[in-house]
């Protein structure tokens, strides 16, 4: 019996530069009284924060946490923070209290 052997790889889709860096997400654990004040086009900031002894990525409207940010290119986001690429948020949708965002680099 004869075949090739050989692995299957993924499709490799270059990853975007920190300038080009660009998530649609939704805001993970959302801080109800900091969501209750936002309304779609609002910018928000995204930086880091230390929580329990790790790093985090929170979005702050007027220096608030609204929540935070997960998504599958997060460590890739965290590495250009890390790296004094700074970055924020547009409200893209609002429905109750789950918040959609387009986080881009500035």
């Amino acid at each position: 019996m004869s075949g090739s052997g050989g692995s299957y790889l993924a499709p490799s889709n270059p990853a975007p530069s920190c300038a080009t860096l660009q998530l649609d997400t939704q805001l993970a654990s959302p801080k109800v009284s900091v969501v209750a004040n936002l309304a779609v086009n609002d910018i928000l900031d995204i930086v880091l924060s230390q929580s329990a002894g790790q790093q985090t990525v929170v979005a702050l409207w007027n220096g608030a946490e609204a929540g935070g940010i997960v998504d599958p290119l997060l460590s890739q986001l965290r590495n250009c923070m890390n790296e004094g690429e700074q970055y924020q948020a547009r409200v893209l949708h609002i429905s109750g209290g789950q918040v959609r965002l387009r986080i881009y680099h500035v």
